[in-house]
């Protein structure tokens, strides 16, 4: 068992403050265009707590989180976010503190976009 968790909660933004999703760009030549994140962080503490917004165009599913740091791993629920949700995640639990200010933390966003593609944000903490 884990000594920390993560939680999460999704947050309603009134849609004055809602952030306009950016334009994709590719470099010329390439084969692969690249993705814009569809997400910026909003909100981050030292208390372990950061805030991100969905500024994208359409739903994004199985949002989650993964903590890894200082050997240790906590993970939280997949869930469904709309354009101009917000998510904010909390880590929680007695050895919290060590794990997210350890050199090798990491904040690690998984999603899935509607054509089953699944994409990785690193966040660093």
């Amino acid at each position: 068992m884990n000594p920390f968790r993560l939680t999460t909660r999704l947050r309603a933004v009134p849609p004055s403050t809602r952030a306009e999703p950016r334009a994709a760009e590719s470099e010329p030549g390439s084969a692969v265009a690249s993705i814009p994140v569809p997400w910026r962080v909003v909100h981050r503490s030292a208390s372990g707590v950061i805030e991100v917004e969905h500024c994208g165009a359409g739903p994004l599913h199985s949002v989650r989180f993964a903590l890894a740091g200082a050997g240790m791993l906590g993970l939280s629920l997949p869930r469904t976010v709309y354009p101009g949700e917000r998510v904010r995640v909390v880590v929680r639990g007695a050895s919290a503190e060590g794990v997210a200010g350890a050199g090798d933390a990491m904040l690690m966003m998984r999603w899935f976009q509607a054509d089953g593609t699944e994409l990785l944000w690193p966040i660093s903490l």
